[in-house]
């Protein structure tokens, strides 16, 4: 690569990203443990709060221009790089290192600067892990400060370990939540061969779920090193996506 592209990429992907942050806020909270947490706050008036936890495969515009969409929809939304105030690396086994004190607080700070709104979470991938960790949290803390609609979780990953030729084995936490779900699993992915059997795990425990496929995407398609076009224009329509199933998850459980 030229010596010239080497010192201009960097810059142009802090441009990009200024650009995308620009139609929101920055905001960031301090939680207990000393670490920082950064969002990008879009704010709206509508009677929503969307909270989506990101940073497992680090930066991602389609994510944050999914907030801006929903915002523009009337539904507030801070998009959360909550793995990057703990500079872990990425992995499953991290993701269970975010510290749960450290996650509800944090949430209890965006309710309180974003008023008395019912509450969706979003994750993507192993990122589904801490959410309905903190799903629980919620519900068992601040369940009469703001109701938690529910959670869209996005060709989640929520096995401890897959070993070959057996089932996979679910992270304890699958089976002892109970939540509203939205469960997106791409179709073109291994996931989407236990998707019965992770839908009937989630609802052990007295979840609603509710699962949609997508046609001819894979897991973490909208920022794949080898997206196919018809991937990353999907992703541009991340928002609608995610706008659809916050209405459904209302309009089911009003």
């Amino acid at each position: 690569m030229p010596k010239f592209l080497r010192h201009l990429l960097p810059a142009l992907s802090l441009t990009l990203s200024a650009a995308v942050f620009a139609a929101g806020s920055e905001i960031t909270i301090a939680v207990p443990s000393g670490a920082e947490i950064h969002s990008a706050r879009y704010v709206a008036q509508g009677k929503t709060l969307a909270v989506f936890l990101t940073g497992e495969f680090g930066w991602s515009e389609y994510e944050y221009r999914a907030g801006e969409h929903l915002a523009g929809q009337g539904i507030e939304t801070w998009v959360a790089d909550v793995m990057g105030a703990y500079f872990l690396p990425q992995g499953m086994s991290n993701v269970r290192k975010l510290p749960d004190a450290d996650l509800i607080a944090w949430l209890a700070q965006v309710q309180k600067l974003s008023g008395k709104r019912e509450i969706v979470l979003i994750a993507s991938a192993h990122m589904a892990q801490p959410a309905l960790r903190l799903a629980r949290l919620w519900q068992a803390q601040y369940a009469k400060r703001a109701k938690l609609r529910g959670a869209v979780l996005l060709f989640p990953l929520l096995y401890e370990a897959v070993e070959p030729g057996r089932e996979p084995v679910y992270d304890p936490v699958v089976r002892q939540t109970r939540l509203d779900i939205a469960y997106l699993q791409p179709q073109s992915s291994a996931g989407y061969w236990w998707r019965e059997r992770l839908k009937a795990a989630l609802e052990s425990s007295g979840s609603r779920v509710q699962l949609t496929v997508l046609p001819g995407l894979r897991d973490g398609y909208y920022r794949r090193s080898d997206a196919t076009p018809e991937e990353l224009a999907e992703g541009g329509r991340l928002g609608e996506l995610l706008y659809g199933q916050i209405e459904a998850l209302r309009r089911k459980h009003p």
